[in-house]
């Protein structure tokens, strides 16, 4: 199961550079530039893919309204999308080891872009379903697709730091989500919104013309070629002797988190208004929190560079708990509960920078598309799973209870998981992981 020792990748070799500005600030002198190609191409497509999701989020009551849709339906478009979501990243894994990174991000663009078309002409809750389905395994795929490539190009050293800025498409697309609805959405309707979906088109070509596949997967590729490496299938070597503690501790680690999320994001008006909060109020106080998450997403990756991914990952998912733990009890008024919130926030929705280039180090090349995958596919059961059971959580287990198991249990066996996987000392080159 060893990697290639001898082979040093022109991604490791990262000279010393000297300068000013915001790159050296940041310590990132000397990158290459295809590498920089790839993390802005990361993290333009993280943020385009969860612009347009976010739009369905902001204008979906007056396509309730237009296309005369029960709450049944749209409550079946949400679970829908979830289920596509985890199915298509289970697909797109084995996919991407096989014919290469590149070439399944451009399609999760292409599926964006046509699923906002759909979306746009559609007369009704089966077409728009179709779109939505659509656009989501495009989103679903990308996230991973885009990730892999930033952390076999970026240098060792700084690998953590570039996939935390190109994590960053996270925030800023609902950002930008929020940016496109208050200036189409009551001027021109939600079909124009959606038809703007259409902007990843640019990066399309980009992608095609600008960025090559990494060169790590492509010599993995000429190995395999050649006979000269493990021919059983993806998943098969996964769940291997050797990587089969990490996968099965990995996906229950972003389980985990996943549904704690999930549970508290999907509900969270249900939840405020519970505590008498209107629904401005969750608008504010949620822009708030997915302001916070940004700089927990810097912070998160700096750390895990300096001590660790998977110790940080750790202990800001506890601390995220411990956050969680006193929105559940402390939350009364607007105040504290933003406070709490966006804590909650800034450590959980901060640690998967972390979390992500853990990932992609913890599998080596042959399958490290499959087991990314395997993490993307990992969260979307926790939607799945978060979405099914809320309802009845918050009727049995009582609010304060509920965001108990969602903020606190779920997210410290996260951090337990993450604990039970072998440590991987900062600035490893990938291939010395497996040595």
């Amino acid at each position: 199961m060893n990697e290639t020792k001898k082979t040093v990748f022109a991604a490791d070799r990262m000279p010393a550079a000297g300068g000013g500005g915001l790159v050296a600030l940041l310590g990132l002198n000397g990158v290459p530039g295809r590498t920089w190609r790839v993390v802005v191409l990361s993290l333009l497509g993280w943020l385009l893919v969860n612009a347009d999701g976010s739009l369905f989020n902001f204008a979906y009551p007056l396509i309730q309204k237009d296309l005369g849709l029960t709450d049944g339906q749209i409550a079946l478009i949400y679970t829908g999308l979830y289920t596509v979501g985890a199915l298509s990243t289970f697909v797109a894994g084995p996919l991407m080891d096989r014919i290469g990174r590149k070439p399944i991000y451009q399609a999760c663009l292409l599926a964006s872009i046509l699923g906002s078309l759909v979306t746009a002409a559609a007369p009704g809750f089966l077409v728009l379903l179709l779109g939505r389905a659509i656009t989501q395994i495009g989103a679903s795929t990308e996230w991973m697709a885009g990730q892999v490539m930033v952390a076999e190009e970026a240098p060792a050293r700084v690998r953590g730091r570039l996939i935390g800025i190109a994590q960053i498409g996270y925030p800023l697309g609902f950002f930008l989500g929020a940016l496109m609805a208050m200036a189409i959405l009551d001027r021109f309707g939600w079909r124009v919104l959606f038809a703007c979906g259409v902007l990843p088109v640019v990066l399309m070509i980009w992608a095609r013309r600008g960025v090559e596949d990494t060169e790590r997967f492509q010599a993995e590729r000429m190995k395999e070629l050649a006979g000269r490496a493990l021919q059983q299938g993806r998943f098969s070597q996964l769940f291997g002797p050797g990587l089969r503690r990490a996968s099965v501790c990995i996906a229950l680690w972003h389980f985990c988190y996943a549904f704690g999320i999930a549970g508290i994001i999907s509900y969270l008006p249900t939840v405020y208004q519970h505590f008498g909060i209107p629904l401005s109020g969750v608008f504010s106080s949620s822009a708030i929190a997915t302001g916070m998450a940004a700089f927990g997403y810097l912070l998160a990756a700096y750390l895990g560079e300096r001590f660790g991914r998977r110790e940080i990952s750790a202990l800001f998912l506890v601390l995220g708990g411990i956050s969680g733990a006193l929105l559940a009890y402390y939350g009364s008024s607007w105040l504290m509960l933003t406070v709490f919130y966006s804590l909650f926030y800034f450590f959980t929705l901060g640690h998967i920078t972390s979390a992500v280039g853990f990932a992609a180090e913890v599998f080596p090349t042959r399958v490290r598309g499959t087991g990314a995958n395997l993490v993307a596919g990992s969260e979307w059961v926790g939607f799945v799973v978060a979405a099914a059971t809320g309802p009845w959580l918050l009727a049995n287990a009582g609010f304060n209870g509920t965001l108990m198991i969602w903020c606190l249990i779920a997210e410290v066996a996260a951090a337990f998981f993450a604990m039970c996987i072998k440590r991987i000392p900062p600035n490893k080159v990938l291939e010395e992981v497996y040595e």
